[in-house]
């Protein structure tokens, strides 16, 4: 991995956090609801200044931020300040602005998904065809067992199981068929000829085996109205796909293919060197799943969601939840997102030791 992945990786995921928390942070504004502060990461301010009553800070650890804004506690922050004279509190709206709130931070990553879908098919283009018909890598999937078998982009599949191999049909044939079956793939790297040796993972939805790889594609840019047609096919089609996925993960139906930071890094770094159009389908794939991620109707605060479903229930009772309450759920979804988050880091370090690990 290249040094300059990190930086882009740091700005990526910046950039995200502040469509997110952006949109929080306009709402806010838009209801007339004092904000404190907008923070992008976590942990001690790098850097604040303070502009019109609000204070805007980096913060060391470039993941996450918030929008701090009056009369909406989080148990992290300790105990909530008195309210000033003047502050317009977020507990008087009403729960229909409430919710909306809620929804401004994810809405804003689908849309930015959806713009960036229709710049990429406009302006950088679609893969319409392969660059050739040679078995050549383009990409490799974290977290898979092309990548964990230490597969890269530029590697030329040359057999396997001893049939020789000329071309990526070919490859995509023998490689779909071969469910439950251990596969010893030759390729061409630099000149030099390797053996790995892998075992394919069956893609339900496809209905067929994967090693999780990817050719390379020359690209045809769309007409501007052609372009809005497939952005808004595409978000609306993954904004199906996504929670299904995650449904059938947790259910046990399908590999679990979450990535945390090293994942994402790997990835953006495989995109730097394929090409703006790769690169730029991340930055759509993240904020789509940003958005859809924070969305999860879970009855625990942390998450948009959360919140809302706890927001429908006080609608539906007639009065709030006690504050006691409210923080021990905070506490509570801390503690099973800090296990998610820790469960997905996990599975990346692993991942990369196995790809790391001398192959025989």
């Amino acid at each position: 991995m290249s040094w300059t992945t990190i930086p882009v990786f740091i700005l990526l995921f910046g950039f995200i956090v502040l469509i997110h928390e952006g949109g929080h942070f306009f709402c806010a504004r838009l209801f007339g609801v004092t904000v404190h502060e907008f923070a992008i990461g976590m942990g001690p301010a790098v850097f604040r200044t303070k502009r019109k009553g609000v204070v805007y800070s980096l913060r060391l650890i470039p993941f996450g931020g918030y929008v701090k804004v009056a009369g909406m506690e989080i148990v992290l922050e300790g105990k909530a300040a008195k309210p000033q004279p003047g502050e317009r509190l977020f507990r008087d709206l009403s729960y229909g602005k409430k919710i909306l709130m809620m929804l401004s931070g994810p809405l804003s990553n689908i849309l930015c998904a959806l713009l960036t879908f229709i710049f990429i098919a406009a302006v950088l283009g679609l893969p319409t065809q392969l660059q050739s018909e040679r078995a050549v890598i383009g990409f490799v999937e974290p977290n898979s067992p092309a990548y964990e078998a230490g597969l890269a982009a530029g590697d030329e599949i040359v057999a396997i199981n001893g049939q020789p191999v000329t071309k990526w049909t070919q490859l995509a044939g023998l490689i779909h068929r071969a469910a439950n079956q251990r596969l010893r793939i030759e390729f061409v790297r630099g000149g030099q000829h390797f053996v790995r040796e892998l075992m394919p993972i069956y893609d339900a939805t496809l209905e067929v085996a994967r090693i999780g790889i990817y050719p390379a594609y020359a690209v045809e840019k769309l007409p501007w109205p052609a372009a809005v047609r497939y952005g808004v096919t595409i978000t609306a089609q993954q904004l199906v796909a996504i929670p299904v996925s995650i449904l059938r993960m947790l259910a046990g139906q399908m590999r679990p293919q979450f990535i945390g930071p090293i994942g994402m890094a790997g990835m953006i770094d495989q995109a730097l060197k394929s090409g703006l159009y790769l690169f730029f389908t991340m930055v759509a794939s993240f904020n789509l799943f940003l958005g859809i991620f924070n969305l999860l109707p879970i009855p625990l605060p942390l998450l948009d969601g959360g919140w809302i479903v706890i927001f429908l229930l006080e609608g539906l009772r007639g009065r709030e939840f006690k504050a006691e309450h409210k923080i021990v759920a905070q506490v509570i979804g801390l503690v099973l997102i800090m296990a998610f988050y820790l469960t997905v880091v996990g599975a990346d370090l692993n991942s990369m030791l196995r790809r790391l690990l001398p192959k025989g």
